[in-house]
């Protein structure tokens, strides 16, 4: 059934010799398809989880904190090496995976994988989960271990969207080789996608597929969904010690990142979108990067389009490049084996579960899948530029037209409540009854929170550190 969605599409040519044709590249995501072939319906969650570690300054231990740095004895690499540790005589034991001769990422035998992210930031891209309590045992797990491992030198861990008050240059620079290659680059495809980089930190949820037509259906609707994610979880408004005058900084960085790779493209909002329209945008954009012999050739030069084409001298294309750059691409809804969602500003621990529990009742329930569906098709593709735009700025307090975001926000909310059911409504039920229902954020209690403690930073870092939840 999967094989009659790929037409015949005319070959890219390398002088006179095929290299790979349209149907070629779509091949990967029917694979992906097949890989299942036979099996009963998973509905696997994957989520992945994002923070800042911070370590108390020298020169004031009690008050004030610092960006976890790079070497040292409170460095990330003491980081990794101290989970390590901690994990070697359990039954899940995490293992070092090293770039030449630095420590790079950790990954068990599980699949789990902890990894750094360019500013320091540490990741947990969890092993995908067959129920939310599977979601919840695993990263209350990671989030204890972690704990312990920067308990020593006295790191705390703080979640917010973006990095509440230290400025760029005071962060530090992970020198993963990919790093060394886009940080540069940077620079030359928008204002802040160094911030995107060093400055901020998500809440990532992956769904599963069953075909290329089941895929487009899901698509279309998490890119209609997105702003309404945004501006549901937003939670990063300080920026530099003051408010920013966004709810979601992140979102407004991700919007100056790089237009070639990122964003809400207006074609994955159509009801006509096909797997073809994300292959075509695919191809404009060009790979950071591309391996040889264990080496990266830079290719930041040229689109995936013009590789294929033959203009690198040296590089033919081959369908590892082309799942490779297909992970170099960040919009706001991610195709690769599953879809990612990749629009939310990472939250506490206390409600991270409400973010998998939103989109999974949404994705897996039919009934609440047409619900929203009805709503979220009804609103004109041409102003989810502007909705964007509101819910970086407003999140919930949004208005645009005929979408009201405090108003659909709560009813988005409330059918996922209902597809979730009295045995798994508890994971969304108390981040609804304590924001949602109100038409409020984190992002409006860090900014009460902030006001209280007499819109001195250092003070509200050191209240938010000690109130951890986890």
């Amino acid at each position: 059934m999967l094989l009659t969605a790929c037409n015949t599409i005319s070959p890219f040519q390398l002088g006179n010799n095929t290299i790979m044709t349209h149907n070629d590249l779509k091949s990967l995501f029917l694979g992906y398809c097949h890989k299942e072939s036979g099996a009963p319906d998973n509905n696997l969650i994957g989520m992945e989880y994002e923070n800042f570690v911070l370590i108390p300054d020298e020169a004031n231990p009690e008050d004030a904190f610092l960006p976890l740095p790079v070497d040292g004895d409170s460095g990330v690499f003491s980081v990794l090496e101290n989970l390590v540790e901690l994990t070697k005589d359990t039954a899940d034991p995490l293992e070092k995976i090293y770039e030449k001769d630095m420590l790079l990422a950790l990954t068990s035998p599980s699949g789990s994988k902890v990894t750094i992210e360019p500013g320091g930031q540490i990741e947990l891209s969890d092993a995908p989960r067959k129920s939310l309590l599977e979601v919840h045992n695993s990263l209350q797990s990671y989030l204890k271990l972690l704990k312990k491992a920067v308990t020593g030198f006295g790191g705390k861990l703080l979640f917010q969207g973006a990095q509440p008050l230290h400025a760029l240059k005071a962060l530090p620079f992970f020198p993963k080789s990919r790093y060394r290659i886009m940080f540069p680059h940077m620079l030359n495809t928008g204002s802040l996608g160094q911030w995107m980089m060093k400055a901020s930190t998500g809440v990532q949820v992956s769904i599963d597929y069953a075909s290329i037509e089941d895929m487009e259906r899901k698509f279309i609707f998490l890119n209609r969904l997105s702003p309404f994610l945004t501006a549901i979880f937003a939670n990063s408004p300080l920026i530099g010690g003051a408010p920013s005058g966004y709810l979601s900084y992140r979102s407004h960085i991700w919007e100056h990142t790089d237009n070639s790779r990122s964003g809400l493209p207006e074609a994955f909002l159509s009801a006509d979108f096909r797997l073809e329209d994300y292959i075509d945008w695919a191809l404009k954009a060009a790979p950071y990067h591309l391996k040889r012999d264990g080496e990266e050739i830079l290719t930041t030069d040229w689109s995936f389009q013009q590789l294929l084409d033959g203009k690198h001298p040296d590089l033919k294309m081959s369908m590892d490049d082309w799942e490779e750059h297909l992970g170099m691409l960040f919009p706001d809804i991610r195709i690769k084996n599953i879809l990612e969602v990749r629009v939310i500003d990472s939250v506490t621990p206390q409600y991270s579960i409400a973010v998998p529990a939103l989109i999974g009742a949404l994705l897996y329930n039919e009934t609440a899948f047409s619900s929203v569906q009805s709503i979220l098709m009804d609103l004109p593709k041409e102003e989810f530029i502007i909705y964007k735009n509101a819910v970086a700025k407003d999140a919930l307090h949004a208005e645009v037209n005929r979408a009201n975001f405090a108003k659909t926000g709560r009813l988005i909310v409330e059918k996922a409540i209902e597809g979730l059911g009295s045995a798994e409504e508890n994971w969304l039920l108390p981040y609804f009854e304590q924001y949602t229902k109100e038409g409020l954020t984190p992002a409006d209690e860090t900014l009460e929170l902030f006001r209280e403690c007499g819109e001195n930073p250092d003070k509200w870092l050191a209240t938010v550190l000690k109130n951890d939840n986890y």
